[in-house]
């Protein structure tokens, strides 16, 4: 099994290597910065010893540890002692949903999603209704996967615990317009979470001036390691915690912290920069504007403008998205049909289907997703192996 495993061709920094890969599927996770790696590899090799431990050795790794907390905060916009680490987003959204509904002592409660949710928050609200601890309010989204705040406004109750809405789509791209609906959660007395594991670093994001409530992130979206993620919690909230054992972060997440994992985090986030978003989004608006020139009948999934800086979602007439990614693949270029927690199921995006797609516009979608690591000569080849396809299949 190891060698099968070892004989896989890995990307490097997202470009083509020998027999490696030109990723353009940063949506899916991101390869890791290379500084990012030695970070990792010191911290595991230098300060292995438990966090929570009193001796040098624990002291040195917790240090790692809130110097990592006050880096990750100072970027996101809120106070170190508000971050709480855990093992991923999903972990992140779990703790957010069912540590209000459980902390909350109302006999009836309420949550608000939106419909293009990531699973991890769909599927835990549903978890919830289904167990008779809230019901679920699902809200509706336009053409362009945005989420109305009137909409938000009409949908809220007495009982309303909790509005989920995500920061920037992780299929479609598309930026919601949180500030607005903040505005609305906080005038009728309801707390707002915000999946941000897409958006953060490569779109506005405001928690303490909008008034973002709870915040998830992912440390592998944004060229950090896999296996790390962070629940922001607003000061004063109350959470039920999930995992109980020896009371870390402040008795919300028990559980030995990834010393080496959250310090390669706050590696990751440091490296962004404005130019990073810039040169993405003149990468993502030259691919778009050759595809519109060259594709007769290219429909584009989500907004045109004002999308995330990352993420292209398009659609080829005579072509699914999985056929079109697996000719992709066969020329050494890894994209994606949907997300990838929906890639190896047979039903339909439910992004794409909560925008009005039907079910067969819905398989035809294709989502390339670029990182900070694209470059001009990685999408002159997607070009090229577009033009190959599409003429082939001519």
């Amino acid at each position: 099994m190891s060698t099968a495993l070892h004989a896989i061709p890995v990307p490097q920094q997202g470009a083509r290597k020998g027999s490696g890969w030109i990723y353009l599927d940063a949506a899916a996770s991101t390869v890791m910065d290379t500084s990012v790696v030695a970070r990792v590899q010191q911290v595991s090799a230098d300060l292995n010893a438990n966090p929570s431990s009193v001796h040098s050795g624990g002291v040195g790794a917790s240090m790692v540890i809130e110097e990592a907390r006050q880096a990750i905060a100072r970027r996101l916009g809120c106070e170190p002692d508000e971050l709480v680490f855990t093992s991923c987003a999903t972990e992140s959204n779990n703790l957010a949903l069912k540590g209000l509904v459980l902390a909350d002592p109302r006999p009836s409660r309420h949550l608000v999603v939106s419909a293009i949710e990531h699973p991890s928050v769909l599927d835990t609200a549903r978890w919830l209704e289904e167990r008779g601890l809230a019901e679920l309010t699902v809200l509706p989204v336009d053409r362009e996967a945005r989420v109305d705040p009137e909409e938000v406004a009409r949908s809220l109750r007495p009982e309303t615990v909790l509005v989920s809405v995500m920061h920037a789509n992780n299929e479609v791209g598309s930026i919601q317009p949180l500030e607005a609906i903040a505005e609305v959660c906080h005038a009728a007395g309801v707390l707002l979470h915000v999946d941000a594991c897409q958006g953060f670093l490569k779109a506005p994001l405001d928690v303490a001036g909008w008034g973002l409530d709870l915040v998830t992130l992912s440390s592998h979206k944004v060229h950090g390691p896999k296996g790390v993620g962070a629940l922001a919690i607003r000061r004063g909230l109350t959470v039920t915690p999930l995992l109980h054992g020896g009371g870390h972060e402040s008795g919300l997440r028990s559980g030995t912290l990834n010393a080496p994992g959250i310090a390669g985090f706050a590696e990751a986030v440091s490296r962004y920069t404005p130019e990073d978003i810039a040169r993405m989004s003149s990468l993502r608006s030259g691919l778009l504007d050759w595809l519109q020139e060259r594709v007769p009948g290219l429909r584009v999934n989500g907004p045109t403008h004002g999308s995330l800086c990352s993420i292209l979602n398009v659609s080829i007439p005579g072509w699914t998205g999985k056929d079109l990614a697996k000719a992709l693949d066969r020329r050494g270029l890894l994209v994606s049909a949907s997300s990838a927690c929906h890639a190896t199921r047979l039903t339909p995006s439910h992004v794409l289907l909560a925008m009005g797609c039907s079910r067969d516009e819905a398989d035809e979608a294709l989502r390339i997703s670029l990182g900070r690591f694209t470059t001009e000569a990685h999408l002159v080849a997607l070009r090229q192996a577009l033009t190959e396809i599409l003429g082939d299949s001519r």
